[in-house]
């Protein structure tokens, strides 16, 4: 009898590992999954780069139908995710409208930050929005007049040298006035307090090198100068504003 009950015992305990096996399986981004889980709607999906899958000419390949691959400078380390340590390390997308921005808009992204205490761009389109890190670690989504929300908190949600997901939401339109609920920003799934600006005012997009990860290539010349330094995995960007579930979701599945 004690052999049976230690049988089962096993069994039950394989196929949870099973299943666990199979639910892990079932997360990332890939081509039947084009943003990572079945659980977020690819609706209004603009790019989805899973970090080590690249096109046959060598640009980094978007999982989005809009084939916004993008091409490689400099030299970021290529693995599983793409590491950027100068500021020459960056990917350029290409110059599609498709990229033409102005609200509502998410920005998705896992990220591992290796020097914090920097002024640090994460994923910009000129001139129209950013995600990036402050140089008192502190997220801020803005359209790039300066008119956003910055997180409160700062190195504690940062953690030199381990991954974090990090969500931008904006449910507002160009010239919408901005409050808590129509720009946010989520760390690892839990929305951050903050400050923000008043109105969202975005401008046009540059007509090249617009839409860059890891830092920029249009506007004043020493935001052009800073680097990204650090890991980024898993981006992606909608033309829509993500649900507060499908934020959970990203984190959940996205470390």
């Amino acid at each position: 009898m004690k052999k049976l009950i230690v049988l089962f015992i096993f069994s039950i305990g394989f196929c949870m590992s099973l299943s666990a096996s199979e639910k892990e399986g079932d997360r990332g981004i890939t081509k039947e999954r084009l943003v990572g889980s079945k659980a977020i709607s690819a609706d209004g999906l603009v790019a989805s780069y899973d970090f080590e899958t690249y096109t046959s000419d060598g640009l980094l390949h978007d999982f989005s139908p809009l084939e916004n691959h993008g091409k490689l400078i400099g030299k970021p380390s290529i693995g599983k995710t793409l590491t950027f340590s100068k500021k020459e390390d960056v990917v350029i997308l290409p110059d599609n409208s498709n990229l033409n921005l102005t609200g509502p808009i998410t920005v998705a992204a896992r990220l591992k930050i290796t020097t914090p205490n920097l002024h640090q761009h994460v994923f910009a389109c000129n001139d129209l929005f950013v995600l990036w890190l402050t140089n008192s670690n502190k997220y801020r989504f803005a359209d790039t007049l300066g008119q956003g929300f910055t997180t409160e908190k700062g190195v504690d949600v940062v953690s030199e040298g381990k991954w974090h997901t990090v969500v931008a939401v904006l449910s507002a339109n160009k010239g919408d006035s901005l409050n808590k609920e129509n720009i946010k920003i989520f760390i690892d799934g839990v929305q951050m307090d903050g400050n923000h600006e008043k109105t969202w005012a975005p401008t046009e997009l540059a007509a090249t090198n617009a839409c860059v990860i890891g830092g920029t290539r249009n506007g004043v010349q020493g935001h052009q100068d800073l680097p990204f330094k650090g890991s980024i995995d898993e981006l992606q960007i909608y033309s829509r504003a993500f649900t507060d579930e499908e934020v959970k979701i990203y984190a959940n599945y996205g470390l």
